[in-house]
């Protein structure tokens, strides 16, 4: 195409020695100038379009330019916002693991520095067996039993007085052998009616499935060691035993299993030979060993002095009834039992109580090996609770039974195991067991049927005693603490024991050396006159004045 204001050019022609030439112009050869100014205005026509057109696409482009660095801006701020949220995330991850790694540093240092007491095992030691631990009244908890007695009342008493003629000894036994001689008569006023008036009836015992109650009368046989309900309160409630209890205030201390929090208020009925009757209000504490579940084992305490126009004493009765609606029938009447007993004459013998047997408890070996081991190590006697036990423990036991070695107690609690009460409300068997044997044998082995006390400075439990009793004043010992290791089952069995017989404390003989301080698995020896609540592995409430002995694993330990 031809530049503007220029000629066009010629087609070089080739001359004879090959080099191209340009043929001048001539003025015959003067371009038309008419067709070159339409070129040009032509040219500068589209010119122009094409400058209009690429200004208003250049606009364009500049607003969508604009649009998309908003775009880009905001992207980018949300991918900045999700990528601290990430990094957040990560961090709080990395929180949480390092938490967790400390914790776990912390309890694995616990375990291997600070397990063991006194940092020593049971063959390299630098304690001496004469060194004791300090003993001294337990400060967890205390509730003295007298501040519940003095707040109960009766609505109406009245008694003839007795004769004190005669009267010699204990001021308990002279109301016993004359209670026929006392009128004793409660009346249901208006005030105690009203009281319970507005108490919601649950009918528990129907959704339990028990369709037909027993009621009792005066002439109604009481019970004992069988759980037995407790009409119309609002939720489950179950009474099991009662005992004469006059250590720190004269009371009846009923072993029992409500809710932990907010239970009903109850009224205890007394019976008497003479067909007396006598009602007065409860009072509830619960067993402090409840894992914070719905409900808990209980004492259930009936006073028998009561304060109202003056102290009077109630004479003990021989049965008791724990009712909601002091009007109503009775659902339950246990009997109350250590009432005629000569505190004097507690032997220094050894038993053992062990928690309710439950899950079909069927292994033989592991309950003669338990009974025998025991027997030899100074044991006297064993007392079972039987919550479900197979048939071959069964027929085994029958035969203790009859020896007089063992006692077995029903137990049979509607309470659901560890959904809604501990392991089959063990506490209560405990503290029944404690009570129930207080004045037959002065200690008590709180252990379970995979832990043996062991003696390593003695070679019996009596010896064992005699030996602490040197070390300590036994005037206030209340219990005897011993320290726990682990005899791990998966570990390899003794070889020495090849041919000897098949018994898990022969075969497994190797222990870890650490042991656990005192309360932490411990077990104890309760000495029964002093301990008003016993816990599974220490003691919770003694008589003033008394307390624990904590023993070195030198002179002996728990084998668990």
């Amino acid at each position: 195409q031809a530049l503007p204001h220029s000629p066009p050019l010629a087609i070089p022609r080739n001359l004879p020695n090959g080099d191209p030439a340009w043929p001048p112009f001539s003025d015959q050869d003067d371009p038309p100038c008419s067709s070159a100014r339409m070129r040009i205005k032509s040219d500068r026509e589209k010119m122009t379009v094409r400058s209009e057109a690429m200004r208003y696409w250049r606009s364009i482009h500049n607003k969508y330019s604009l649009l998309n660095g908003f775009n880009r801006q905001r992207r980018s701020a949300m991918v900045k916002k999700q990528r601290q949220r990430i990094k957040d995330r990560n961090n709080m991850s990395i929180f949480f693991v390092l938490v967790f790694m400390l914790v776990f540093v912390v309890i694995l240092v616990a375990e291997v520095f600070f397990i063991d007491e006194h940092r020593t095992g049971m063959l390299f030691t630098g304690k001496r067996p004469s060194e004791f631990d300090p003993i001294g009244d337990i400060p967890d908890y205390f509730m003295d039993d007298k501040k519940l007695v003095g707040q109960l009342e009766i609505d109406t008493y009245r008694r003839q007085e007795l004769s004190v003629k005669g009267k010699t000894g204990n001021q308990e036994r002279f109301y016993r052998k004359n209670v026929d001689e006392t009128h004793l008569m409660a009346r249901v006023t208006g005030n105690l009616v009203k009281s319970v008036h507005g108490i919601a009836k649950m009918d528990w015992l129907n959704m339990l499935g028990l369709k037909e109650i027993a009621y009792f009368g005066s002439n109604s046989s009481a019970t004992d060691g069988q759980w037995q309900p407790v009409y119309y309160t609002k939720h489950k409630f179950f009474v099991y035993s009662a005992y004469y209890d006059d250590r720190k205030g004269k009371i009846i201390r009923v072993i029992g299993a409500t809710q932990t929090k907010k239970s009903d208020r109850v009224w205890c009925k007394y019976w008497y030979s003479n067909s007396s009757t006598l009602i007065v209000n409860g009072a509830i504490k619960i067993i402090r060993e409840n894992w914070n579940l719905k409900f808990s084992a209980c004492f259930i305490a009936c006073p028998l002095i009561i304060y109202k126009n003056g102290k009077q004493p109630i004479p003990p009765p021989e049965s008791v009834s724990i009712m909601a609606d002091p009007g109503g029938n009775a659902t339950n009447k246990l009997r109350v039992m250590n009432l005629d007993v000569n505190k004097e004459q507690v032997k220094n013998s050894f038993a053992v109580c062990v928690k309710p047997l439950h899950f079909d408890y069927n292994n033989v070996n592991q309950m003669i090996e338990f009974l025998e081991l025991n027997k030899i190590l100074g044991v006297e006697h064993f007392t079972l609770y039987n919550h479900t036990i197979g048939k071959d423990v069964d027929c085994i036991l029958r035969q203790y039974v009859e020896q007089g070695l063992v006692n077995i107690l029903p137990w049979k609690l509607d309470i659901k195991s560890q959904k809604e009460i501990r392991t089959e409300g063990l506490f209560a068997a405990l503290n029944d067991c404690l009570y129930r044997y207080m004045y037959q044998y002065k200690y008590i082995l709180m252990v379970d049927l995979d832990e043996y006390i062991v003696p390593h400075a003695n070679t019996s439990l009596p010896q064992l005693l005699r030996y602490l009793h040197t070390k300590a004043d036994a005037r206030k010992i209340g219990a005897i603490s011993f320290q726990n290791s682990f005899f791990y089952l998966q570990w390899p069995d003794d070889p020495s024991s090849a041919s000897l017989p098949p018994l898990v404390t022969l075969r497994k003989t190797r222990r870890r050396q650490r042991f656990h301080p005192h309360k932490q698995r411990s077990k104890y020896i309760a000495v029964t006159p002093y301990v008003v609540e016993a816990g599974n592995h220490f003691v919770w409430e003694f008589l003033p004045g008394k307390g624990t002995l904590n023993v070195p694993n030198e002179v002996a330990f728990l084998h668990h």
